[in-house]
């Protein structure tokens, strides 16, 4: 698998296809293994290939809404309870979820969606993509580097981090949800007992 083949798969997980830049990425690494230039040449591939990914899903979300995004997901596995899911997250953490969501399995392919169709600026949807792209392409291909012909005892290590940070994702959102609830019943409260009086 060259830089190309890198690119690619890429391309298609940033678009939400079943493609896991864990293994895409880690493994491209331990390809590069002694070589540093190829080992740049593999992380550029991949953070433009997921930027790429990324970019096309936002334009369909632009344009086609949230009607094709869920037509377009009956084929490739996203269900309507993931994009709720999403939407919510991107709702409740606003735009920098674009970025912090590409380091969370579940999240990772479909923040673009939200972000979307709620038509958020492009250039600032580019840069947190893009960064966030090379970052999590660099930390996943120098675990492969690093780790050489052992680069498979890594992903179910990546595995477990990631789902250890949904859990905190899910944890802090169930949290901020109550508080929200909470702040808002208050006020309700308030309002009528100032009524009655």
């Amino acid at each position: 698998m060259g830089p190309a083949g890198v690119f690619l798969l890429m391309v298609l997980e940033g678009i939400g296809l079943p493609f896991p830049s864990e293994v895409i990425m880690v493994f491209a690494g331990f390809l590069s293994t002694g070589n540093l230039g190829l080992f740049t040449l593999y992380v550029l591939s991949g953070s433009i290939g997921g930027f790429v990914g990324n970019l096309l899903l936002y334009y369909i979300s632009v344009y086609g809404g949230r009607p094709l995004i869920l037509f377009i997901g009956k084929y490739v596995g996203l269900r309507e309870e993931h994009l709720v899911r999403t939407e919510k997250w991107f709702d409740a953490k606003g735009e920098w979820t674009v970025f912090f969501g590409r380091f969370v399995p579940g999240f990772r392919s479909y923040m673009s969606i939200p972000a979307g169709v709620s038509k958020m600026n492009v250039v600032k949807f580019s840069i947190f993509t893009f960064t966030g792209s090379l970052i999590w392409s660099t930390a996943l291909a120098a675990g492969g580097y690093v780790l050489g012909k052992s680069w498979d005892t890594l992903v179910p290590i990546i595995e477990k981090i990631g789902l250890f940070l949904l859990a905190i994702f899910i944890v802090a959102f169930f949290i901020y949800f109550l508080y929200r609830w909470y702040a808002k019943r208050r006020n309700t409260e308030k309002s009528e007992s100032a009524d009655k009086s």
